[in-house]
């Protein structure tokens, strides 16, 4: 909200950075209409997803700016919102002397309430007015250029519980990472205003604090609209009632019964997508089987490798091996490991990778195709080397993660070894933002840590190599052979890697 007016803005919000524009499709909600705070105002669309921009705030629809069927850049001004209930100026508001901007709808309001009330009714709302404006706003933080929406896994805290500064409060998830929110300041919960399963764009408020401890709680009834919604949901399909509009337009347009229509949008909703699906099996899509006992969704990081992994599918790769001596890199690390340094051999590997990949850039080129299907060569500024780690949840479930250490290129060997820890660390406490996992040219993994002798692991889109190392030992058959009577024979510590490439490009 703007300092001096009593409208906020609704914006045509950020969809992602390869999406600059969207059209209307359909207002959902007129000039006058009473709105919730989220509620979904207007349905656009992209070139990549139809979505409803939610309402910014609670209050009355006061203007619509951009009407069906016009396309309008990110950040274009839709409509406006008089917040808290507060009516547009009434006509006659301006014949008595001033412009619409001039009236007090504060002052108004506390008018018809007390005429229909009583002075308690005003009271109360000035008294609840108050603590809201008192309130500190728990937001959906930032979390990379990338990243334009999370979705809420679990409440930490419910309404009434006093929480410290930086404790955590809710746990939400993005493709490329989960995180906890922290509270900004020390108080008590008064509103929760996103419930597990929401999808919320970064920016949105969704809870508020009372600051200072022993703040006297004020739980909302909203918090118990959405267990309630839920308990209506059938059992065989979402309704026409939980559709979006275009999938409802669209099903109406081609007969399919959205009632019988198991949605796979946010809270089982039902998308243009499901409708598509029912189309192409020539009928209503049947309700999917329930999960499996025990089933659990792959989010955060390991969600958007599980997707590569699907469309690594499609990367025609070809693999060379080779079978290295490794007993010069074995001393090397033992003359580090003297003078104090604290390294794996597989720090030294992925520098001589970043070394080499200067030396020979092809192996860092990736493949695309125009919006036309013509194929493209994609030539990376600098080496950003990739880093397969294993991660342990909270759980115990385990997961494959991959941070990039960008510009490793640039980099001299003490600072490449400190950001190759601090990648590794941060993974594994889950502390890196979004944008550290995504940017790889080329990647490391080593399965060899737990015996492996050679892999072949999946190229991901957009890169040009993975490497990957085995166990370094003895060559099989030879363990039990004297190390003395080896060293005579010539015989030394062997890896084999493998190295895995885009064959379009490389």
């Amino acid at each position: 909200m703007e300092a001096g007016t009593t409208t906020i803005q609704i914006t045509m919000p950020e969809m992602g950075e390869s999406v600059t524009e969207g059209t209307i499709l359909e207002w959902l909600k007129q000039v006058g209409d009473e709105v919730e705070l989220d509620e979904g105002l207007v349905e656009v669309s992209t070139d990549k997803v139809d979505t409803e921009v939610p309402s910014p705030a609670a209050g009355i629809l006061t203007k619509i700016l951009v009407e069906p069927d016009e396309t309008v850049p990110v950040g274009t001004v839709l409509g406006e919102i008089s917040p808290n209930g507060a009516a547009p100026a009434p006509a006659a508001a301006t014949e008595n002397g001033g412009s619409s901007s001039d009236v007090d709808f504060a002052s108004d309001e506390s008018a018809v309430e007390e005429a229909e009330h009583g002075a308690d009714a005003e009271e109360s709302g000035q008294a609840a007015k108050e603590e809201t404006e008192a309130s500190v706003e728990v937001a959906v933080p930032d979390m990379g250029e990338s990243v334009s929406e999370g979705t809420v896994l679990e409440w930490l805290v419910k309404v009434g519980d006093v929480v410290e500064k930086d404790q955590g409060l809710v746990e939400i998830s993005t493709d490329k990472v989960d995180a906890e929110l922290p509270s900004p300041v020390a108080g008590t919960i008064v509103e929760i205003l996103a419930q597990p399963d929401d999808v919320v764009a970064t920016g949105t408020v969704v809870a508020r604090i009372a600051p200072g401890v022993g703040a006297a709680p004020s739980p909302s009834p909203a918090v118990a609209e959405p267990e309630t919604a839920a308990t209506t949901a059938t059992t065989g399909g979402n309704g026409d009632l939980n559709a979006t509009p275009v999938a409802a337009r669209m099903a109406s347009a081609n007969g399919v019964d959205v009632s019988n229509l198991q949605g796979s949008g946010p809270r089982g909703r039902v998308t243009k997508d499901d409708v598509e699906a029912a189309l192409a099996g020539n009928g209503s899509k049947p309700a999917p089987a329930p999960a499996a006992a025990g089933a659990k969704p792959i989010r955060g990081p390991a969600a958007t490798l599980a997707r590569f992994m699907n469309e690594s599918r499609s990367i025609p790769t070809a693999t060379s091996f080779r079978t290295l001596e490794v007993d010069t890199l074995d001393g090397r690390r033992k003359q580090l490991k003297g003078a104090g340094k604290k390294l794996s051999f597989t720090h030294l590997i992925a520098w001589a990778i970043v070394q080499a990949a200067k030396d020979m850039p092809v192996m860092t080129n990736a493949y695309a195709e125009t919006d036309d299907g013509k194929p493209q060569r994609v030539i990376p500024e600098g080496v950003s080397l990739g880093l397969a780690v294993d991660v342990e949840r909270k759980d115990g479930t385990r997961s494959l993660v991959v941070p990039v250490l960008h510009q490793a290129d640039a980099l001299d060997f003490p600072s490449f070894a400190a950001r190759y820890d601090e990648l590794v660390v941060g993974a594994r406490d889950n502390t890196l933002k979004p944008d550290a996992y995504a940017g790889a040219s080329i990647s490391l993994t080593n399965p060899g840590g737990i015996g492996t002798v050679a892999s072949v692991p999946r190229l991901m889109p957009g890169q040009g190599t993975i490497v990957a190392t085995g166990a370094i030992s003895i060559p099989p058959g030879l363990k039990s052979v004297d190390p003395v009577k080896l060293r005579e024979l010539g015989v030394g510590k062997v890896m084999t890697m493998t190295s895995t490439y885009d064959h379009r490009v490389i």
